[in-house]
């Protein structure tokens, strides 16, 4: 059993897709970073990874079988990648037994479900080396406008540009949040989170949508205008550069601690 052999099975390739690029991103920055140990290198990378899959896992919107199958997948790709929890082993090992019981995947799948748990719950083996990034790629275009959900609180960014060969995309938030996500009419007109471009962010890895993660939601589209008051201020920078791990941190940053 390897996990390639486990992802097959899953009869999931969006959600592998994503994660796979996601994880590889993501321990890739964390390694460069230089952590001290493997421990202190796995709360690095485990901690926003669940929060941006907290939106599908938590979320009444997907059905179970396709939360069963992320929680395999994510365990999975995880464990690809060097890095263990226990409680999410627990979960994707509950996940195996519910998929079974309720004949969601193949016989295949079935048939080797007890192999996938012991492998899953085997221990993972460290990368010595910096995986692969995926080449910069997003479907977003000019003039979009999404609801990007935090911690149970959603808020409004525009897309300003669109870097590269539909590399990257710019975004810059709206002033104020919600708490559900917003109609198309209500972020129209309203200042940027901060001005002189501190709400803008350049973000790699901000790539599907709609999002196999259900952190980003399409809410308009080819809107003239953006946020307004947020134009920069010469000599102090046109964006922030991150990512849409790190964005979660910036968002908390610009709009305060999302309660627990």
């Amino acid at each position: 059993m390897n996990h390639q052999q486990v992802l097959d099975k899953l009869a999931a390739r969006g959600h592998v897709r994503a994660l796979d690029e996601e994880l590889a991103r993501w321990v890739r920055r964390q390694m460069f970073a230089r952590h001290a140990t493997h421990e202190e290198l796995t709360r690095h990378v485990l901690a926003p990874v669940l929060t941006r899959r907290r939106c599908l896992l938590d979320g009444d919107e997907a059905p179970p079988a396709t939360k069963n199958v992320v929680w395999v997948a994510l365990a999975t790709v995880l464990h690809k990648y060097g890095i263990q929890d226990a409680a999410v082993t627990a979960r994707a090992v509950g996940a195996v037994d519910a998929l079974d019981r309720d004949v969601v995947l193949s016989d295949a799948f079935e048939r080797r479900s007890e192999e996938i748990k012991e492998f899953l719950r085997s221990a993972p083996v460290p990368l010595t080396r910096k995986p692969a990034a995926p080449r910069p790629l997003t479907f977003l275009r000019v003039g979009d406008v999404l609801s990007i959900e935090l911690g149970g609180r959603f808020h409004a960014a525009y897309v300003r540009q669109v870097n590269g060969f539909n590399e990257t995309a710019v975004i810059e938030f709206y002033a104020g949040t919600f708490g559900r996500p917003p109609t198309a009419d209500e972020p129209a007109g309203r200042e940027a989170a901060r001005p002189a471009a501190r709400a803008r962010f350049h973000v790699d890895g901000l790539t599907y949508l709609p999002d196999p993660a259900n952190q980003v939601r399409a809410v308009a589209a080819a809107q003239a205008e953006g946020p307004r008051g947020g134009d920069p201020v010469p000599g102090q920078g046109l964006y922030t550069v991150t990512d849409v791990m790190s964005l979660q941190r910036d968002m908390v940053e610009l709009f305060g601690p999302v309660e627990e």
